[in-house]
Order: structure tokens, then C-alpha cells, then sequence
């Protein structure tokens, strides 16, 4: 199925390196200005030098877009014990996301802002 435009929230499903299941991220599409920001956030000058920042712009921009993810998609360990890790019980879950799973939310980044492709016409990904 192609893209139902209109959409508030999309969805992007994720293999886990570390836990070996399927991660499924929310995100709201990213506006003009964003894309902008980004593109712009991926070089500094750093002492009259050019430098490329796209691991620190990739976790900026994948936390912004960033609007929740599936139910038991992480879980916390709380007071001896675990439970999912949850929005509405936990305002600080993007910081946790953050802290412990950079690396997904980088890669939300990065396919969102770069990850368009092209396909031959064999329907191969080039």
C-alpha cells in the first residue's frame, strides 16, 4: 500500500540489535522548516574548520519528530521491578530514549530526513 497522505502520525518499525525484537516508533512528519534545520545542523565550523555532526543532528531531529512508540516497546525497571516504559506515566521518556537508545532513535532520524531511495526497474533498492 502507498502513502495515505494526510496522516498526523507514521509509524516506522525497527529490528533491535540489543533486545532482538521489533521496535515500533511514532513520528509526526517533519515540517519544511525542519528539513531545513536539519541539513544546515549536519556540518559545523569548528575553529575555521569544517565538521560533520550528523550523529548528534540525527538523535536532535529523531527526538523531535519523536511522538511515542507501541505498547511494551521499552520497559524501565522501577522499585525492584519492570514494567513498560510509558508516556503518560513517564513525562521523561524521550530523555530516557535519549540516554539508553540513542542508537534507534539516531536511525529514526536518519531514515526520515535521508532515507529516501530510488528502485530500478528490476524493483531492486539502489
Amino acid at each position: 500500500m502507498g502513502r495515505v497522505l494526510g496522516e498526523e502520525i507514521h509509524s516506522l518499525a525497527v529490528q533491535d540489535p540489543i533486545s532482538g525484537s521489533v521496535i515500533t516508533l511514532n513520528y509526526r512528519r517533519p515540517t519544511s522548516e525542519e528539513r531545513v534545520a536539519y541539513q544546515v545542523s549536519a556540518f559545523r565550523l569548528d575553529g575555521g574548520e569544517r565538521r560533520l555532526c550528523l550523529g548528534e543532528t540525527r538523535l536532535k531531529f529523531g527526538l523531535e519528530i519523536l511522538t511515542g512508540f507501541a505498547s511494551g516497546s521499552f520497559s524501565v525497571s522501577e522499585d525492584g521491578r519492570r514494567e513498560d516504559l510509558d508516556p503518560a506515566r513517564h513525562p521523561d521518556w524521550k530523555d530516557r530514549l535519549a540516554r539508553h537508545a540513542p542508537d534507534l532513535v539516531s536511525y529514526l532520524g536518519q531514515v526520515v530526513f535521508e532515507g529516501l531511495r530510488t528502485v530500478r526497474e528490476d524493483r531492486e533498492w539502489g
